[in-house]
């Protein structure tokens, strides 16, 4: 199964929740994938992961709470399997 590295945004101020989930992104590797918690979508990431090749899901966990999971499209069974996607 394909290994979360966690990073909780929720009460960063911005620009840090982008800063540190782009540094995330450029370390990602096929069998680790990125679970972000945060208050809202963000769309700069999305943005940043599309042009890395990476894909996306995000997940409406409730009023402004979001979790967004970003992988290596090659995990993309596994995460349904493991029941993240």
């Amino acid at each position: 199964m394909p290994r979360a590295l966690t990073l909780d945004a929720r009460e960063m101020a911005p620009p840090e929740p982008l800063q540190r989930a782009t540094e995330i992104l450029h370390q990602l590797a096929p069998g680790t994938y990125l679970h972000m918690l945060h208050r809202r979508i963000p769309y700069p990431l999305l943005d940043t992961a599309q042009g890395l090749s990476l894909k996306s899901q995000v997940i409406e966990s409730g009023e402004a709470d979001y979790t967004i999971i970003i992988f290596d499209p090659a995990d993309r069974l596994a995460l349904q399997a493991a029941g993240v996607l």
